[in-house]
């Protein structure tokens, strides 16, 4: 092709047909713009190729992430919900005198008081992508600030999840212990993990009994108030992380859509 251009040039030039040769260089420049135009919109669209791909597997990994932290935090606040019915069950018992008419209820309670859970999110692609510039690869601005969001908010739960541990370590805890048989919540305790029946439990009942005196009932009752309130601020955080789960999955859902 290169020399079939020249032989027209020296045609030209031979036979002294400047103007020709003129346009036929103009001609000639234009289809070499045209060339490297249309080399570069190809290799563009190749690397928006590149990128759509990068993109795409990035919001997948993203969105698979996002679902098992909704089945997990749906678990957690389906535990969370047993621990303050237990909570308003105990008050209930308390303020109708009932704690020592029914002691396998309160066992019962005051192991499920216990048991509360705390929503350990699974960060580890969105923290990557936010921390290593990889956000930038997310052209919807929507999505990015949502994932920022997303870290910043199970940041601050953190602080709630501690307070209510600590609480019912260093108060509730040592209340029940002076009170309370609690080993005998070892009969009703049930711990779904447990599969194979590995642990072994006790058999018998405590040989003690509940010492609650008139004073006690106030104060337990304000202690498993404090646990609960305590409590209540995890359910409400863990609700809202719900629903901020649910409306990024489908924004990611309607992103993946629009890029098919």
């Amino acid at each position: 092709m290169i020399n079939f251009f020249r032989k027209i040039r020296q045609t030209l030039v031979s036979e002294n047909k400047f103007s020709k040769y003129l346009l036929y260089a103009i001609g000639e420049i234009i289809l070499v713009v045209i060339g490297i135009l249309l080399a570069l919109q190809i290799n563009s669209w190749n690397q928006q190729r590149i990128e759509d791909k990068k993109e795409i597997e990035l919001l997948t990994s993203i969105k698979e992430e996002f679902h098992y932290n909704l089945s997990e935090i749906n678990q957690s606040i389906k535990v969370n919900k047993k621990v303050t019915q237990s909570c308003v069950k105990l008050t209930k018992l308390i303020r109708s005198d009932s704690i020592t008419k029914v002691p396998e209820i309160v066992d019962q309670s005051l192991v499920n008081i216990g048991g509360f859970n705390s929503f350990d999110a699974r960060i580890g692609i969105t923290g990557e992508v936010v921390n290593s510039g990889k956000l930038s690869i997310l052209k919807n601005d929507e999505i990015r600030t949502k994932l920022g969001n997303w870290l910043t908010l199970i940041a601050d739960c953190e602080e709630d999840i501690l307070f209510r541990s600590d609480n019912y370590t260093m108060n509730l805890m040592p209340f029940l212990m002076k009170r309370f048989p609690l080993s005998n919540g070892e009969l009703t305790k049930k711990l779904e993990f447990d599969k194979s029946n590995y642990l072994v439990t006790y058999e018998k009942k405590s040989p003690f009994k509940l010492n609650l005196s008139s004073e006690d009932f106030m104060e337990f009752e304000n202690q498993v108030w404090h646990h609960k309130h305590n409590h209540d601020y995890i359910v409400i955080n863990e609700l809202n992380l719900r629903d901020f789960i649910n409306t990024t999955i489908q924004m990611l859902d309607k992103e993946l859509d629009n890029m098919k």
